[in-house]
């Protein structure tokens, strides 16, 4: 049976074969002498109405010329740019805001020609920074831009320190995106600015740039980043304060230890008497002390003595059954309290009548 099966199946796949090769065109030997020469285009009966018209030479010259290989759209990457080229795409600062913020020395501690702010924005972080320079030595100067300009490389931060804030005193000016604090830049400038590292301005800049990005608003995130700014640099002044003290020891130890060689001029007669003339004042301040102290106690003493009176056992009326009725009797009956306290008794006599 199996046997019959495989049998039916072998037959009917070389019944199909010659079904397929009967089915499909085959080349002459005229055609395909003609196709390698040339003279025949396959296909041409669909291009055309009338095939003769493609052969020989009007063939060949109503073949089309091969066209140009398209070239394809190159795509540009903003980040593969030059940073030129990547300064032309950014939002560049209008130019009459340029002479606004770089060619004058700034009258406030906030400059924001181009009014990015709100007045009242504006009136708050101004006061923040002008109280901040009245409590402390360094001022604090923002440069406030939109969060997708750039400024003009001519105009970096520091070749603009390097113009304005050189001989001045000790300033943090701060190059401020309003929008994208990430993008901040800090430079110190001044007296003393070659006293902060380089490793101490990039941990202040990222702190308060962190500080700032905890807000959402704009406005909240300026007020954080000043505030931070405002902590690290008071440190910074201590800091400075600090190495100043210790250069200017440094600067009077020896000119102390050159004084200590000069030869000392002949003391006076009253550089003699000096010193007992402090002994004298002292031991004299130490009596009188001693006086008054003595003094004051024995006033106190005699105030507070206090005088008994012996308290005598007589016999009543020396024995008679009652007075004369003349004369005054006193009597004490108590030797702590005073006389005068115990003359209005009445005496025991007049009871008796």
């Amino acid at each position: 049976m199996r046997m019959l099966v495989f049998s039916l199946g072998l037959m009917g796949l070389f019944h199909l074969q010659g079904v397929v090769a009967q089915s499909l065109p085959q080349w002459s030997s005229e055609d395909l002498a003609r196709l390698k020469s040339g003279e025949l285009i396959v296909g041409a009966a669909i291009l055309v109405d009338d095939v003769n018209e493609l052969s020989g030479e009007n063939a060949s010259e109503s073949v089309s010329p091969p066209l140009e290989p398209v070239v394809p759209l190159e795509v540009v990457n903003p980040l593969e740019l030059d940073p030129e080229d990547r300064a032309e795409e950014a939002r560049a600062i209008p130019e009459e805001y340029l002479d606004d913020y770089f060619s004058k020395a700034p009258g406030t501690y906030l400059i924001d020609p181009q009014r990015l702010f709100s007045n009242q924005e504006t009136l708050d972080r101004e006061g923040f920074l002008e109280y901040y320079a009245d409590e402390s030595e360094v001022d604090i100067r923002i440069y406030l831009f939109a969060a997708d300009q750039e400024v003009p490389s001519i105009y970096s931060l520091k070749q603009l320190v390097d113009d304005r804030y050189a001989e001045g005193p000790l300033t943090a000016v701060v190059y401020y995106f309003l929008g994208n604090p990430a993008r901040n830049a800090l430079i110190f400038g001044g007296k003393s600015s070659e006293l902060v590292t380089t490793e101490r301005l990039r941990k202040m800049l990222d702190v308060a740039k962190i500080k700032a990005m905890e807000k959402s608003d704009s406005a909240a995130q300026m007020e954080s980043f000043i505030i931070q700014l405002s902590i690290s640099t008071y440190w910074v002044e201590q800091m400075i304060a600090s190495v100043r003290s210790d250069e200017s020891a440094e600067v009077m130890a020896p000119l102390s230890e050159n004084q200590g060689e000069t030869p000392a001029s002949a003391p006076g007669p009253w550089a003699n008497l000096q010193p007992y003339l402090w002994d004298a004042v002292v031991g004299t301040l130490g009596v009188i002390g001693l006086i008054v102290v003595l003094g004051g106690g024995w006033v106190l003493w005699r105030r507070s003595r206090r005088y008994y009176f012996p308290v005598l056992e007589l016999p009543v009326r020396l024995g008679a059954d009652h007075a004369a009725g003349i004369g005054a009797v006193m009597g004490f009956h108590n030797k702590l309290d005073s006389p005068s306290s115990q003359r209005d008794q009445i005496p025991d006599f007049l009871t008796r009548i």
